[in-house]
């Protein structure tokens, strides 16, 4: 990916962080998590690990061991599927001042459960008619060739 390569090489005040989005693609999560597994190894083998971190995102984003139905997904979740590409010296920064940083994911998840569908269509009403919303009934069934 020559987008990890152009966040690694370029100054962290110049290009921070960046997005990649692919709305035409991995409409199936399975699918999108394999690919995401396919971008940590890239990231791995171009020698970025520990400098980059890919954080990971999609429509039906689930969490392993969580109802289908549970708000802790919206965690997760956007309206295409993307990857958020990440300085790691940028994480280590912000956490530095963060009171138990490993309890953030599951503040996050609990956060979410207690905004719950209504509340968060209340702070962003356009996500009602995203793909956030649509029925995920198929998103573990693999495309039809």
């Amino acid at each position: 990916m020559e987008l990890l390569r152009e966040v690694a090489e370029a100054d962290a005040a110049q290009l921070p962080t960046a997005l990649f989005v692919v709305p035409s693609c991995f409409d199936n999560f399975d699918l999108y998590w394999n690919w995401l597994l396919i971008c940590d190894n890239l990231l791995a083998q171009m020698g970025y690990e520990g400098v980059l971190q890919l954080a990971s995102f999609h429509p039906h984003y689930l969490f392993e061991g969580e109802d289908e139905d549970d708000m802790s997904h919206f965690t997760n979740r956007s309206p295409y599927p993307m990857l958020h590409i990440i300085r790691e010296a940028d994480i280590e920064q912000a956490l530095a001042s963060v009171s138990r940083p490993e309890r953030i994911p599951e503040r996050n998840r609990q956060h979410m459960r207690r905004l719950g569908k209504e509340g968060l269509l209340q702070c962003m009403p356009a996500l009602a008619q995203s793909r956030l919303f649509q029925d995920a009934g198929d998103i573990t069934e693999q495309p039809e060739s």
